[in-house]
């Protein structure tokens, strides 16, 4: 069975896989801001705050535009299927992701990109002018950061010699340390520039303010209430453990579960929460040490990502293994 995996030890694996993502999603970001709060000698709000945040909101009647349609009504419920199908796509806890066979990394970038495509048309629909400029600033982003995403992903699956993120994970356990090459490593650091403004951090964006002239991502969101807020707020941290995610499978699969055996799966379940902690932590760092750029700015850096992933590529191609 590919990947080494039965379909039976997969679905195991895959079940716990998802409901820790679905359970750790709003801690992840509770640590994010609690460790931002700490290197800026605040107290911070508690890590359970997201949870309690999302309880509220599902709590509250939802206030809508006149202007709206039919899809804002929906589109909640499209951004967040369209984030879980791609995050069970992904290897996280076993070597072989619970959907496998059902699409690759090419997939996962598509359903990542219809759930931007649907927020972004959600946040028009409301016809606000915050909606429409966050929505125009967040279209103008992603046509720098798909490709991006796009050639980093490339560098790893070049490495594997396959698309499928569970091939991908499995030749980066079996290769041990020698899988970290200079190739890869600059595709990683492509990545991690991808990540931040995926995940809508700091120098690209401010995920802590309303201020028209930085908000990109938050901007989508000031028309939503109630449930939809919820959902809305959900599936933005859920996102962040989905991105954390592919990182992991593509260039750290490590610690990865083989089978079932009850000490596979607590290392894996271990080595899971370590890696997307880490990645909360790093993101915390990035927003309480960087200022945002000017977003004229941001072109720039999202450019240098690609050519950076385009010399792992041909670092991959062309120079001696």
């Amino acid at each position: 069975m590919t990947q080494g995996l039965t379909s039976t030890e997969a679905i195991v694996l895959g079940a716990i896989q998802v409901a820790i993502m679905l359970v750790v999603a709003p801690l992840l970001f509770g640590i994010t801001r609690t460790v931002k709060a700490r290197l800026q000698y605040r107290r911070g709000p508690s890590l359970l705050q997201p949870y309690r945040d999302l309880a509220k909101w599902c709590a509250k009647v939802p206030t809508e535009s006149d202007a709206t349609s039919a899809l804002t009504g929906f589109s909640p419920a499209l951004v967040l299927a369209a984030l879980m199908v791609a995050m069970l796509l992904i290897p996280i806890v076993g070597r072989r992701p619970p959907l496998a066979g059902f699409g690759d990394l090419l997939v996962v970038i598509g359903l990542l990109a219809l759930a931007r495509f649907v927020l972004t048309l959600s946040a028009l629909d409301a016809g606000s002018a915050f909606g429409g400029m966050a929505s125009s600033r967040e279209v103008a982003m992603a046509a720098l950061v798909e490709p991006a995403l796009l050639l980093a992903l490339a560098g790893a699956a070049l490495a594997a010699g396959s698309t499928d993120l569970g091939r991908i994970a499995m030749a980066g356990s079996a290769a041990g340390a020698t899988w970290f090459t200079p190739a890869l490593l600059l595709a990683a650091g492509a990545f991690a520039v991808v990540a931040v403004a995926e995940t809508g951090h700091e120098p690209l964006d401010n995920p802590d303010t309303h201020l028209e002239l930085t908000m990109i991502h938050e901007g989508m969101l000031l028309e939503a209430s109630g449930p939809r807020l919820a959902v809305l707020m959900y599936a933005s941290e859920l996102k962040l453990v989905l991105i954390a995610g592919l990182f992991v499978a593509a260039f750290l699969p490590i610690g990865t579960a083989a089978d079932l055996a009850p000490t596979s799966i607590l290392v894996a379940i271990a080595a899971t929460l370590v890696k997307l902690c880490a990645a909360a932590v790093a993101l915390a760092v990035l927003d309480a040490t960087l200022a945002k750029l000017r977003i004229l700015a941001l072109p720039g850096l999202l450019a240098t990502a690609s050519i950076v992933a385009v010399a792992g590529l041909a670092a991959r191609l062309w120079l001696p293994a």
